[in-house]
C-alpha cells in the first residue's frame, strides 16, 4: 500500500479531494510503514481492489486491479473471508451528463488527477512560448476554467492563482499579461454552507487576486479548446481555455451500487426516504451497521454511507469521514458484540481491570455522534476563511490572515503523526524561501 504525498505532505481538506496543493509541489510516492503489521501482530494487507461483497455469508471478493506504478497482485481475483467488513470507498467524480466533461476536463479527486493537473498546467505555459503562437492561442492556453465553487473548487483555484502568478513572474514574464483564471458557480454564492460574510470575503479575496468569479452561471459542453457557459437571461458564451477542471460534485463508486443491489428489503426501505444528497448511497444505522446486511457484519462509513434514521444528513466533508472512523475503530478495539440490538462487550467481564481499562466505563456502545468543529477554506494569497463551531454554537469566525493562520494551524495540528508535522513545516519554509517546485513530471 502507498499514501500518496505532495510537497506540502498535507492531509486532505474539506471534501476529502486531493489536496489542492499538489497542483504546485513535487510529488514523491512513500510506503505506509511496512513494518506497522509485523509489530502488532495483527495487521495483513493485501493490494488490489475490491469487487464484491457477500453480507451472508461474511465473504469478499477482489482483483489485482490496475495501478498508476505497476504494482498489485498479478491481476489475479480471490475470495477473503471476514467477520466484519468496513466499507469506505467514498465516492468518484460526477459530470452530471455534460457533454465533453469526462473526455477534456481534469477532476481533483484522485491523485493521478493532481498528477495530470500538474502536467496540463506546465503544458499550457511551454505551448505559449513556443515560436511563432498567435497572440489569440497564447489568451486561450493561459485560461483556466474552474467549475464548482465548493470548498474544494474554491481552495483550487485559490492555489492555482498563487502558482500561476509565482510562475509567471519568475519564469514566464511576457506571458503574465495573458494568464486568466475563471470560476464558474451554478448558485448565487461561493461555498455553500459558509457564513453569509464569509461567502461575501471569498469572492472579493478572489477577485482582488484577479480570478473572473461567474456565479448563476453553468458549463453545459466542453471541447478541447472551450467551455460553453449558459448565463441566465443571457446568450450561451463560447469561452475559450486551455485547462477546465471541474469540481462540480461527485457520485457513488460502482461497487456502492453493487453492494446496495444486493442488501435487503430493509435497505430499499431506507433508501426510498434519502434526499437527494443520499441518493445512492448505502444505509446505516446509528452504529453505522448497514441497514439490509447480518446485523454487525458490515460496517459502512464516510461519503459512500448515510445515517437512516437521522434527523439531518451529514455533511459530505472529511471531518465527518474522520470522527466516523475513530468511532468504528473504538467499536472494533473495545469488541463490543455488533450482532446485537444495543452493543455491549462480547464477553462481559468487569471484574477484569484490562477490559475495564479497554472500555472506560462505557458497557454499552453509544451511537454514533457528529460534532460540527466548523469549516475551512483557503482562498489564495495568504488568505483564508475560519469558522470555528462546536456542535451548533459559532465560537470564532475570521477572514484574511488571521484565518489563514487558523487554517494552516487546524492543517499541521491534523497530521497523523509528528515526523508528518516536521516535514509539513520544512514544505513551508522552504517554499517560502525557495519558491515552489515547477518540474514537470
Amino acid at each position: 500500500a502507498g499514501r500518496a504525498k505532495f510537497g506540502s505532505r498535507s492531509a486532505p481538506k474539506t471534501e476529502g479531494s486531493v489536496v489542492a496543493e499538489s497542483l504546485a509541489s513535487a510529488f514523491t510516492s512513500e510506503p505506509i510503514n511496512p513494518n506497522l503489521g509485523a509489530k502488532l501482530g495483527l495487521v495483513q494487507s493485501g493490494g488490489g481492489q475490491s469487487t464484491a461483497m457477500s453480507g451472508s455469508n461474511g465473504r469478499g471478493s477482489g482483483g489485482g486491479g490496475s495501478s498508476s506504478n505497476g504494482n498489485g497482485v498479478g491481476g489475479k481475483s480471490y475470495t477473503l473471508p471476514y467477520d466484519t467488513l468496513v466499507f469506505a470507498c467514498g465516492v468518484q467524480s460526477s459530470t452530471f451528463g455534460v457533454p465533453g466533461v469526462a473526455e477534456h476536463c481534469k477532476f481533483v479527486k484522485e491523485i493521478e488527477d493532481a498528477r495530470e493537473i500538474r502536467r496540463a498546467v506546465g503544458d499550457a505555459f511551454e505551448s505559449a512560448c513556443a515560436p511563432g503562437v498567435e497572440i489569440e492561442e497564447i489568451k486561450r492556453l493561459l485560461t483556466f476554467v474552474t467549475v464548482g465553487a465548493g470548498p474544494t473548487g474554491v481552495e483550487f483555484t485559490g492555489e492555482l492563482m498563487d502558482f500561476i502568478k509565482e510562475i509567471s513572474k519568475k519564469f514566464y514574464p511576457r506571458l503574465a499579461p495573458y494568464t486568466r483564471v475563471v470560476l464558474v458557480q451554478s448558485g448565487p454564492d461561493l461555498l455553500p454552507g459558509f457564513d453569509d460574510l464569509l461567502k461575501a470575503s471569498a469572492k472579493k479575496s478572489l477577485e482582488k487576486r484577479g480570478v473572473n468569479v461567474e456565479v448563476n452561471a453553468r458549463v453545459t459542453a466542453v471541447t478541447a479548446t472551450h467551455a460553453t457557459i449558459q448565463r441566465k437571461g443571457q446568450e450561451d458564451e463560447e469561452l475559450p481555455c486551455g485547462l477546465c477542471v471541474w469540481a462540480g460534485g461527485t457520485r457513488p463508486r460502482p461497487i456502492t451500487e453493487s453492494v446496495i443491489k444486493q442488501l435487503g428489503p430493509e435497505a430499499a426501505a431506507a433508501t426510498e426516504k434519502a434526499t437527494r444528497f443520499e441518493k445512492g448511497k448505502i444505509p446505516v444505522d446509528a452504529w453505522l451497521r448497514v441497514v439490509g446486511a447480518p446485523l454487525g457484519t458490515v460496517i459502512a462509513m464516510g461519503d459512500a454511507a448515510f445515517v437512516a434514521d437521522a434527523e439531518e444528513p451529514l455533511p459530505q466533508t472529511a471531518q465527518v469521514a474522520a470522527q466516523q472512523g475513530a468511532f468504528v475503530s473504538r467499536l472494533l478495539n473495545r469488541e463490543y458484540d455488533l450482532a446485537t440490538n444495543d452493543p455491549g462487550p462480547i464477553h462481559p467481564n468487569y471484574r477484569d481491570p484490562l477490559q475495564a481499562v479497554k472500555l472506560r466505563g462505557a458497557t454499552k456502545a453509544p451511537p454514533f455522534t457528529f460534532v460540527n468543529l466548523g469549516k475551512l477554506a483557503y482562498v489564495g494569497g495568504g488568505e483564508a476563511l475560519s469558522q470555528i463551531e462546536l456542535g451548533s454554537q459559532r465560537l470564532l469566525t475570521e477572514a484574511g490572515s488571521v484565518g489563514f493562520l487558523l487554517w494552516r494551524s487546524v492543517y499541521l495540528v491534523k497530521q497523523v503523526a509528528f515526523r508528518n508535522r516536521v516535514l509539513v513545516l520544512f514544505d513551508w519554509m522552504k517554499s517560502q524561501a525557495f519558491g515552489r517546485d515547477t518540474t514537470r513530471f
